[in-house]
């Protein structure tokens, strides 16, 4: 008990000074490569949180076991809108930019209803899933595209060159005095070690986590569905609470947005392209249904914020966290039940 209590303690330690460290890092790279924050936000930390999650899909593929990354990945975009967006918008209410409701919001629900699509039949096939490849392939491509376009804007305002820079939508978003202190290989280093310390300081408070609730005779199956769901969650969640209270809003939505991208695509398009998987009807309406209700609810309070200044408060917050204890409690409800769905809900079986 007192080995897994120090795993706990020592893990959070780590977790929340290493998060710290990576969004100044980020920031910094931001200001560094002259993109706005959002792109460093989609793109690096986005896919770098995503990481594991393509781990457990290619593995998972090659062990024979494919379909598991179809929960893998709807389970953690459901905990990245309701669980990371909603504690942090009840901690630290999150400004959402106007700019995100025409580029970036479209394409998150693109990637949410394609994969539903798809497995609309039962399976998805080797087909449809290099066709999720290609797609956030192309994806990267566009994040690229306009990263360098954002730089040569801002270039061009330092030249003086841009008479409506003001008005620009891309401009660089204000960072911490400690990310404008460092340079483009600081703020690397901090980027990339802050990333791989909250992965491994969040496995050492899982693995402390799960002793504890052993010790403590807590259902094995009860462990995997709060425990280490939320653990795993760890450095996203971290991460979100931290740039928002920093200011670095785009950071913190960045996160969400980019990470929702590579699960709906790369997870899922990697796992099909080693093997095709077939899909539960009761998977695809409880995790896929849930995931793009919740998604929709992301860009209705969006889009419901008047101006630019406005946030995702502590209302909107408290729902999502709701929603999602909600859908927990429905999960441990089935595993005890033998899967059965409640009656309310059995019209979904």
């Amino acid at each position: 008990m007192v080995v897994a209590l120090l795993c706990v303690v020592i893990g959070f330690s780590v977790l929340i000074y290493s998060a710290q460290k990576f969004v100044d890092g980020a920031s910094g790279l931001a200001l560094c490569l002259g993109v706005p924050e959002i792109l460093i936000g989609i793109l690096i930390i986005g896919f770098g949180t995503s990481a594991p999650e393509m781990l457990v899909s290619v593995f998972s593929a090659l062990d024979g076991s494919p379909s598991l990354a179809l929960g893998n990945s709807w389970g953690s975009n459901i905990c990245n809108i309701s669980l990371i967006l909603g504690v942090t918008a009840l901690l630290t209410p999150v400004i959402v930019k106007r700019n995100l409701q025409k580029k970036e919001y479209p394409l998150l629900l693109l990637t949410v209803i394609i994969p539903l699509v798809f497995a609309a039949d039962g399976i998805i096939s080797r087909t449809e899933s290099a066709f999720l490849l290609v797609f956030i392939s192309l994806f990267v491509a566009y994040t690229v595209f306009e990263g360098l376009r954002a730089r040569k804007q801002s270039k061009a305002v330092k030249n003086g060159t841009d008479s409506q820079s003001a008005d620009e939508e891309l401009q660089i978003e204000e960072c911490s005095e400690e990310a404008r202190s460092l340079g483009p290989v600081r703020s690397a280093v901090y980027t990339v070690a802050g990333l791989i310390f909250m992965v491994l300081s969040s496995k050492i408070i899982v693995y402390g986590a799960v002793d504890i609730a052993k010790l403590l005779e807590i259902s094995e199956v009860i462990i995997g569905l709060t425990v280490v769901a939320i653990g795993t969650s760890l450095p996203e969640l971290t991460a979100s609470i931290i740039a928002a209270r920093k200011g670095s809003n785009e950071l913190a939505v960045g996160n969400i947005i980019g990470s929702n991208i590579f699960n709906n695509t790369a997870v899922l398009g990697l796992a099909g392209v080693i093997m095709p998987y077939s899909v539960d009807k009761i998977v695809l309406y409880r995790d896929g249904g849930f995931c793009l209700l919740l998604t929709l609810s992301l860009i209705i309070f969006s889009l419901s914020l008047k101006s630019d200044k406005a946030k995702l408060g502590r209302r909107i917050g408290a729902f999502w966290l709701t929603a999602y204890v909600l859908y927990t409690a429905l999960l441990i409800y089935m595993s005890l039940n033998g899967n059965r769905l409640p009656e309310f809900l059995s019209f979904l079986n």
